[in-house]
């Protein structure tokens, strides 16, 4: 077995040893040489740049870090047997349990299904990890076998997961983030401040509440890493529950969203019918629902709860106005209404504090069901390292502060 391999291996040995006290106990409770074991955990040890444990007489006491890694190890695989016990509940194979089958996962097997499953195929699974795809196409099949469960949908010319087969990835994919996360841990408890916060931000998002958040995050962890990622809801939530964000900042969906994420709220956000600054309609003191449908109106895209407050503002008008255009990209959005006679529909918090308040009128005329709440989504299970929390902190404060 290579040494990348040996990766899981060497976690699984070194929560053995957590369990057991010693590294004597573990080797005899794995059925490997003390030697073997002892090589395990030197190797995490130079991994994490950690002491892990303090060795005496009476057997091996976790350190401080040893402490913090063995919290992340044991959730880490909690999750992995869980999702492998999932997959044998509803399979044919009832020769091993959970905890049995899981010790005799490979990181190429792993590695290689969850590129399958975020990639799309074995052929850019293959790709993207710089091996051959006869190598992907046998850690897939050493899966299967191992868990006896079909996870791929095989064709003539490609292999792709099916449907359980990317929830296991999913699952697989946030285990895996737990090792991530307790680096974060260890550097934090050495007092350095630095850290990374993955962030997703849903548009209508006040840009200075996000900047505002970052920079009294910088004063408390000067080295903190943060990753800004934009984009539509159902992309940034894929990515959240792969562990590839920690947080997703922005509205929050109507009704409230379950199924493994939990959503915070932070403050209410009202809409506003808005038009260009020397638009006609800008400077009355009264608006007639009348007068909405003399203009053209650029739209979100269908799956925005935006779009279901302007299809309602619509149904109320005396006659349907012409929809100009339709568009998921806010920058489009702000040029037609600054080159063009349109209305369309902002929050009120983009109007006070976004980059183009300047620029847009709030008409005197309330929408339906115009309020709208934003916070935070998280997934349920998540927890958080000290600089993710203090982001989440700063978040909350900063949002007091502005609304």
């Amino acid at each position: 077995m290579s040494e990348e391999n040996l990766r899981l291996r060497r976690l699984a040995l070194f929560d053995a040893v957590c369990r057991e006290g010693g590294i004597s106990h573990a080797a005899e409770a794995v059925g490997l040489t003390q030697p073997a074991v002892s090589l395990a955990i030197k190797k995490l040890e130079e991994a994490f740049g950690a002491v892990l444990f303090e060795r005496g007489y009476g057997g091996s006491d976790l350190t401080q870090e040893g402490m913090l890694l063995q919290r992340r190890v044991r959730r880490m695989l909690e999750q992995i047997e869980s999702a492998v016990a999932e997959l044998l509940a509803g399979g044919k194979s009832r020769a091993h349990d959970a905890a049995s089958v899981c010790r005799h996962l490979t990181d190429a097997q792993v590695r290689c299904h969850i590129a399958i499953a975020q990639l799309g195929s074995a052929a850019e699974a293959a790709r993207q990890l710089g091996i051959s795809q006869p190598a992907v196409h046998r850690a897939a099949r050493e899966l299967e076998a191992t868990v006896g469960a079909t996870l791929y949908r095989r064709r003539v010319h490609s292999v792709s997961a099916n449907p359980v087969g990317v929830e296991f990835a999913r699952r697989l994919a946030i285990a895996l983030n737990e090792i991530s996360q307790a680096a974060m841990d260890l550097v934090a408890a050495r007092g350095l401040a630095s850290g990374q916060v993955s962030v997703g931000v849903l548009p209508l998002l006040p840009q200075r509440l996000l900047a505002r958040t970052i920079g009294r995050l910088q004063e408390e962890y000067p080295n903190v890493a943060v990753t800004i990622r934009e984009g539509a809801h159902a992309r940034l939530l894929e990515d959240l529950r792969f562990g590839k964000l920690d947080i997703i900042v922005g509205a929050l969906r109507e009704p409230r969203l379950d199924g493994g994420v939990a959503e915070t709220e932070l403050f209410t956000d009202p809409y506003a019918v808005v038009v260009r600054r020397g638009h006609a309609l800008a400077g009355r003191r009264k608006i007639s629902r009348k007068d909405l449908t003399a203009y053209g109106w650029v739209v979100p895209q269908q799956d925005m709860p935006r779009r279901t407050v302007v299809e309602l503002m619509l149904a109320t008008l005396p006659t349907r106005p012409r929809v100009v255009v339709e568009t998921s990209s806010l920058a489009m959005m702000m040029a037609m209404l600054e080159e063009n006679d349109c209305i369309s529909l902002l929050s009120r918090s983009h109007i006070l504090y976004g980059n183009y308040r300047n620029d847009v009128v709030a008409l005197d005329i309330v929408p339906p069901k115009a309020e709208r709440t934003v916070g935070y989504t998280t997934r349920a299970d998540w927890l958080a390292t000290p600089v993710q929390q203090a982001f989440i902190e700063h978040l909350r404060e900063q949002s007091r502060i502005d609304h």
